[in-house]
């Protein structure tokens, strides 16, 4: 039937229970190929035939479907990072479901709808906040794509800043002990620099490198939230970029957070 009608010859796809995405898969192509079918119906199962509003529920699924088809393939193709994609997935979800004008639905794809919002509610943020995760919020914090951007609930995000900010900045006091206990134990004597003022006499640059002491954070605490801060600051990197790139050449400018993320 598909080539009497000129049609690409397509095989018809079958739910199936284990895969997430074969019932968009099913009713997409069916859909595709909707007059073959109908055609071939009428003549060898008329029985099994749709009527015009089991159509018009078919036709309406699919638009609602296809986000849950588009997050599902990017997860089991992502060959990045995906950890820092679930709070901005369940975000963006939720907000594909409630913009559903459930008004211009049939009663059947309005029930759909509803049971979907109700389960993206149920799964993301009443029996389990992802928001509130702290694995999942520092993670999207940390990824240069999406920091405050993946977040719904802005106290949320500020009080997941606010923790990540306190363990960044005892993760660096941490590396600045160590390093200090190293030092110690490989300590050499510091041969005097050529040109360097003796401690008799006060230098020229004194005032300057006092000024200037004051601007640096002496504190690996306070280093830490800097570094933090600076980087929320900095534009959001593409989409399709790869954050651990990103991440390795921004590690001379931000070497307590790129510690930091290395150990978590």
């Amino acid at each position: 039937m598909q080539k009497q009608m000129n049609l690409p010859v397509l095989k018809l796809k079958q739910d199936v229970v284990t895969r997430w995405n074969s019932t968009y898969d099913m009713l997409n192509r069916v859909v595709s190929r909707k007059d073959a079918v109908i055609a071939t119906l009428a003549l060898v199962r008329h029985e099994l035939a749709l009527n015009t509003t089991e159509w018009q529920v078919v036709e309406e699924a699919i638009p609602i479907l296809k986000s849950f088809y588009e997050v599902t393939t990017e997860i089991s193709t992502e060959k990045q990072v995906s950890l820092s994609k679930v709070i901005v997935y369940s975000r963006l979800l939720h907000q594909h479901i409630s913009n559903c004008n459930l008004e211009v639905y049939s009663p059947e794809a309005q029930k759909m709808i509803t049971s979907l919002k109700a389960q993206i509610h149920r799964r993301f943020y009443d029996k389990s906040d992802v928001e509130s995760n702290v694995l999942y919020a520092e993670a999207t914090i940390l990824d240069p794509r999406f920091k405050n951007r993946g977040f719904r609930d802005v106290n949320k995000y500020e009080r997941a800043v606010s923790g990540l900010k306190k363990k960044v900045g005892l993760s660096s006091r941490i590396n600045v002990r160590t390093e200090n206990s190293e030092s110690r134990s490989t300590a050499q004597p510091r041969p005097e620099a050529v040109g360097e003022p003796s401690n008799s006499s006060a230098s020229i640059w004194q005032k300057f490198d006092e000024e200037v002491s004051a601007l640096v954070p002496c504190n690996p605490v306070a280093a830490g939230i800097v570094e933090l801060d600076k980087y929320i600051q900095e534009s959001l990197l593409g989409r399709f970029e790869n954050p651990l790139i990103w991440w390795k050449e921004r590690k001379p400018v931000y070497p307590i957070l790129y510690s930091y993320i290395l150990k978590d």
